[in-house]
């Protein structure tokens, strides 16, 4: 049994001397470990490629060989908080989805940040595909309308609970107990400043720790939150410069 699919490296570890395995992302199967038999190919966390596998039957792990399509971090090396964003990522798809489950929208949600990694929109991507991972692991957010009154128009705030939006009006009154929704979630159009990326990844950060913990009682990734740290430097949580 073969075929030949795009992929995302996820991860990579040893595994002999002469092979390594490495853990990726594609398209049609979700995520895949498999052996490469090749210790000096430089592949890394977020590389694109275009990878062969061969095995026995998809039960049993296969060997495989990999064609780099587009590395980013050749171009961002000095760019501290995009290694951080690659590097959350993939370990959030690497330690929190299940073996060869199929997940088409946040497979196209991750290729998207990763080519926008050396634009200005890179970090916007970034929150979408945590949206994503979110919606593909049944902890999507409900954020077409107010879940007191129904209306789709001015919502303001998001349960902690429920991940329901809410409006400004019908939530003011628990607003400390709410979580603020940045408008630019709500509309492409609009672009974010500091302090709404900090609400968008404190959003997000919520009920990615509920998954995380659920399932296996662990922690996000240490590059998530150093990546919170490098983008939203100076800034509170009330939306004042620090």
């Amino acid at each position: 049994m073969q075929w030949k699919e795009v992929g995302i490296i996820l991860s990579v570890r040893p595994f002999s001397e002469r092979a390594r395995i490495v853990t990726f992302f594609n398209k049609s199967l979700g995520k895949i470990s498999a052996v490469f038999k090749n210790t000096k190919s430089p592949i890394q966390k977020g590389d694109v490629c275009d990878i062969f596998w061969k095995g026995r039957s998809s039960e049993y792990m296969g060997t495989i060989t990999i064609e780099t399509v587009f590395s980013p971090f050749g171009r961002i090396f000095q760019e501290s908080e995009k290694i951080f964003a690659i590097d959350s990522t993939c370990s959030m798809c690497s330690n929190g989805l299940f073996s060869a489950a199929p997940h088409e929208n946040l497979f196209m949600s991750l290729m998207t940040f990763i080519f926008s990694i050396t634009k200005y929109d890179w970090i916007t991507n970034y929150i979408f595909f945590e949206l994503s991972l979110l919606s593909e692991v049944g902890y999507g957010l409900d954020l077409s309308k107010c879940a007191v009154t129904g209306t789709k128009e001015g919502l303001c705030y998001v349960s902690p609970k429920t991940g329901c939006a809410v409006t400004k009006e019908a939530g003011w009154i628990y607003r400390e107990k709410l979580l603020p929704l940045p408008s630019f979630i709500l509309s492409e159009n609009i672009t974010p400043n500091k302090y709404d990326i900090f609400c968008a990844l404190n959003l997000t950060g919520h009920f990615l720790k509920a998954y995380f913990y659920g399932i296996n009682e662990k922690e996000l990734p240490l590059s998530r939150g150093y990546l919170i740290d490098s983008v939203t430097t100076n800034y509170r949580g009330d939306g004042t410069a620090a």
